[in-house]
């Protein structure tokens, strides 16, 4: 899982430029190994990570492995309550596809109260794709509904939710291993 997570990193990180940012939270960043990645990449970049006291506890090793301790605050929380406010990005990794419409639009509400208007949303996700096409996309989106009753969704069915808990949908970033960046704006 650990190898599969870094190849997904180097395939988001070659997709999708996030150093446009100062300072981005990770929410459900788990043990900060994508933000870790994200930071190393960005010498000029803060970052925050955001996950459960109990997953966060770990990410100390992680953070500093990676030569980024220094620029990254660790926070516990749950993303259904509160989330960390002044980030100038909010990255949600792998997190939505585990959720129904329902949950994913708390969580989504949750991230646009903690957010200032014009604040970028980046959803890393596998895009689902049209019918027929992308049989990898098809066994992860039945993964997630035996799983944990979530799914995989298309970009129109991202554009409805981010649009449902305030943001503007900007659009999708593919990368080389069939997820990408999901892009909104807090409006």
């Amino acid at each position: 899982m650990t190898d599969l997570s870094r190849q997904l990193s180097a395939a988001i990180l070659a997709a999708y430029d996030f150093g446009c940012s100062g300072q981005i939270v990770d929410v459900g960043g788990g043990n900060g190994a994508f933000l870790a990645a994200i930071l190393a990449k960005h010498p000029e970049m803060r970052g925050v990570l955001f996950d459960q006291p109990h997953v966060v506890s770990g990410a100390g090793p992680v953070l500093t492995a990676a030569g980024v301790a220094d620029r990254c605050e660790v926070v516990g929380g749950s993303f259904f309550d509160a989330i960390p406010t002044g980030g100038d990005a909010y990255i949600l990794k792998a997190i939505l596809h585990d959720w129904e419409d329902a949950p994913c639009l708390q969580i989504l509400q949750t991230c646009r109260r903690a957010m200032a208007d014009g604040t970028a949303l980046l959803v890393v996700e596998r895009e689902l794709g049209q019918p027929n096409q992308d049989p990898d996309a098809k066994f992860s989106d039945l993964n997630m509904l035996v799983g944990p009753m979530g799914r995989e969704r298309t970009p129109a069915e991202y554009a409805a939710l981010f649009t449902a808990a305030g943001f503007r949908f900007v659009g999708f970033t593919p990368s080389a291993v069939g997820t990408g960046v999901f892009e909104g704006i807090a409006v």
